[in-house]
């Protein structure tokens, strides 16, 4: 009996040591030894405009230990094949950004007694956005005077654009934008998330629906319905009726506010619904398994401004919602069933050339599902400003 005691507490004391080895901090390693890492966030986004110079002191570098002397550590910006491997894991599209349009040092140095120390990055006013995917640098620590601690030397900056858009609106309520037969009535889709960014200057009323899919049967399981307010919650609150039932967003996570922009996102993974707001998951709940099927699509007749409408055939990660915000996405994505930019621009499938054109809602994938627009819509430009996106209070 002693004996299987001694050896169930020799276990415990050995997998006791092996759990702490998993989850020691990089840096305890260097507590007695000097050691440099970044002291950033492995991503690092910074919205900034065309034809302006941008200073970047997001991007720090860090010591273990104050130095009894300068310490020089050296730096180098990867290539398109280390963003490549990188898209590839995680569902993103960024592209290497040009050299000559950006300054980094090779290089930084710590002062004696200095532990942290900012890597200066100046984008040029030559910065021109590529359609093709977003702008990214990616940075790692390559050595100097101090071991480089590993796991901790390395960092993404993703340079993300501010635009100036015109945007949809309807400038009174009445029926729903739709076409009613789309798609075919054995059209199924196993998974799916359906994306809108809107604004309203009042939330007081019912059933503020946003978009759509129209059913390919009676059932109400098939249905995708978000909308604002119900008789069961507060009109400034978020439902998405789906599944022959609901989810409603709480107060205490989202409470839609008067002359604010929200990215709606909604995905359904083949089991489970999520729901998120400006990229951050409000809810999510299990209703229902299996394919929705569906024929039409529809914009609400209760929308004021709306624009960036996506419906995609996958179920987008938090990651991927995060990537897209605020932004166009590829048009030519093979997973997109509609895209509906709503700036008053139409795109040639064909060609790719992208021309103004404010006589229909244009459906920029490779599907051509256009709407008509109704005639009390118009594309609202700000009185010739455009509307910024991201909203100044997302950056500033």
């Amino acid at each position: 009996m002693k004996r299987q005691i001694f050896l169930w507490l020799l276990g415990f004391v050995i997998l006791s040591s092996c759990q702490n080895e998993l989850y020691k901090d990089a840096a305890e390693d260097y507590k007695a030894e000097q050691g440099v890492f970044m002291t950033s966030n492995s991503i690092v986004q910074t919205f900034i405009e065309e034809g302006q110079v941008k200073h970047i002191e997001d991007v720090q570098l860090g010591l273990v230990n104050k130095p009894d002397a300068p310490v020089n550590v050296f730096l180098q910006v990867e290539n398109q094949n280390v963003l490549d491997e990188y898209n590839k894991k995680n569902g993103t599209d960024y592209i290497l950004l040009p050299s000559e349009m950006y300054n980094i040092p090779v290089s930084v140095i710590f002062d004696a007694k200095e532990t942290r120390v900012v890597l200066p990055v100046e984008l040029k006013d030559n910065v021109a956005f590529s359609e093709k995917g977003t702008y990214a640098l990616p940075l790692k620590i390559k050595g100097g005077d101090v071991n480089v601690i590993p796991g901790e030397d390395e960092v993404l900056l993703v340079f993300e654009p501010i635009l100036y858009k015109k945007v949809f609106k309807l400038q009174s309520s009445g029926g729903d934008i739709e076409d009613a037969e789309m798609f075919a009535e054995d059209f199924k889709v196993d998974q799916w998330t359906l994306e809108a960014m809107v604004m309203h200057t009042t939330y007081v009323s019912n059933n503020i629906s946003i978009c759509g899919t129209r059913l390919a049967t009676e059932t109400t399981m098939d249905e995708i319905y978000p909308r604002f307010g119900d008789v069961t919650i507060k009109p400034y609150q978020l439902q998405l009726k789906t599944a022959g039932t609901q989810i409603d967003v709480s107060e205490e996570k989202f409470k839609a506010e008067a002359n604010q922009w929200y990215m709606i996102s909604m995905v359904y993974d083949g089991k489970k619904n999520y729901i998120y707001v400006n990229g951050e998951l409000v809810a999510d709940e299990m209703l229902r398994t299996g394919a929705y099927g569906l024929t039409g699509f529809w914009l609400g007749g209760s929308n004021e401004w709306i624009r960036e409408v996506r419906f995609w055939k996958t179920a987008r990660t938090q990651d991927q919602i995060k990537a897209s915000l605020w932004k166009s996405v590829n048009p030519d994505d093979d997973n997109l069933l509609l895209y509906y930019p709503l700036d008053g621009r139409k795109r040639d499938i064909n060609s790719g050339e992208i021309t103004e054109d404010e006589s229909m809602i244009w459906d920029w994938s490779k599907n051509g599902k256009h709407l008509i627009k109704p005639s009390r819509a118009i594309f609202d430009n700000n009185n010739g400003e455009g509307f910024r996106f991201p909203p100044a209070s997302v950056t500033d």
